[in-house]
């Protein structure tokens, strides 16, 4: 059975046939870039519609052809007229032999400039999908890069919806967010305030994800640690689906998370309260694993923190902390423990004997 065309697809037919809106351009331009299979559908779709446009053009006419026939029937009107024509007729016959010499001249000046200018569409043809390429995915004009490269970075965007991006993470998204969709691309962990527009959906690309929401509040990691996506809901409403399954959205009450794994969507209650501690700076541990703990706090402080001694992991701690320092985490740790930290500024280093 012939697989149906993804959403991707079906973009790039619209372009190609040029029906594309210009949101639904932007779109392309934007997932064209996610991925190599991506643009290798838009390069083999691209190369079998110049092909078969090449193949319009030569079947629509074929000059040589058509120039042979035009000369049959002359020489057939030619030898019709002289096997037929009354000798008494000869200086009108002479008149129209002429006037249809002038019509066979003018014809094949006539012919040579038609095919050229067949010639000049088919190469604009041609041109279209490379021209393609440069405007609206090479050089992707309009296209805003906000990179957390150094650590956490705060921005608005032009709909004035509000973002934090964690250290590693990437947001592109065109000028002015224009288009049917306020479409944007993100790579790592972020949290977002949208703006509230019910007829332009915000809509966040990461790979074959798509997160769409009118004005709402939530938690996203594209690329969590265990490599799974996972999203939390704050407030508002959010749907999530694949792209080539628009039709089938989950949709995601606040309080709730959402796991994708094996491109399998699990929606559960959010049992971390530490999802957004890496923003807040506010952590609360109540009775929880000295192993849940190191984790939490790598990600928060962006530090390499590890156990020495495995024994360690099941040690339990409850504590909260405010905005306060690594440094000044890892004494309450030491103290509350009975643990040994050794800090030497690019890794943390805890051991000591297991609890009881």
């Amino acid at each position: 059975m012939e697989k149906e065309p993804t959403y991707y697809e079906l973009l790039v037919t619209r372009y190609l046939s040029g029906e594309a809106t210009p949101g639904e351009i932007t779109e392309l331009s934007s997932l064209a870039g996610q991925n190599p299979e991506n643009e290798k559908i838009l390069r083999e779709m691209s190369e079998a519609w110049m092909g078969f446009e090449r193949t319009l053009i030569n079947d629509s006419v074929n000059i040589e052809a058509e120039w042979e026939i035009f000369d049959k029937k002359l020489a057939q009107h030619d030898g019709s007229r002289e096997s037929t024509a009354p000798v008494t007729h000869h200086s009108s016959l002479f008149a129209r032999d002429s006037e249809d010499e002038n019509v066979v001249t003018r014809t094949r000046r006539v012919i040579p400039i038609y095919h050229l200018l067949l010639r000049i569409a088919a190469v604009l043809a041609v041109l279209a999908i490379p021209l393609f390429f440069v405007f609206h995915y090479l050089g992707r004009p309009g296209l805003t890069e906000i990179s957390a490269n150094t650590g956490r970075v705060d921005a608005v965007l032009p709909d004035g919806s509000k973002v934090t991006l964690n250290n590693g993470a990437l947001l592109q998204y065109p000028d002015h967010l224009k288009g049917k969709n306020r479409s944007v691309i993100l790579k790592g962990e972020a949290y977002f305030d949208v703006a509230h527009n019910a007829s332009k959906p915000f809509i966040i690309s990461s790979g074959e994800i798509r997160v769409e929401v009118k004005g709402t509040s939530f938690y996203i990691n594209t690329q969590s640690i265990s490599g799974d996506f996972e999203l939390v809901l704050t407030t508002g409403k959010v749907e999530l689906y694949f792209e080539n399954q628009p039709g089938s959205p989950e949709i995601l009450a606040p309080g709730q998370k959402a796991v994708i794994h094996d491109h399998i969507i699990s929606i559960l209650p959010n049992s971390d309260p530490n999802y957004m501690a890496w923003k807040t700076r506010k952590i609360a541990f109540n009775n929880v694993t000295l192993n849940d703990v190191v984790a939490t706090l790598s990600k928060v402080y962006q530090a390499d923190i590890r156990l020495n001694n495995p024994l360690l992991a099941q040690c339990r701690l409850t504590a909260s902390f405010d905005n306060q320092s690594l440094g000044s985490v890892l004494n309450v740790l030491k103290a509350t423990l009975d643990i040994d930290i050794r800090n030497s500024g690019t890794l943390v280093e805890i051991s000591g004997k297991e609890c009881r």
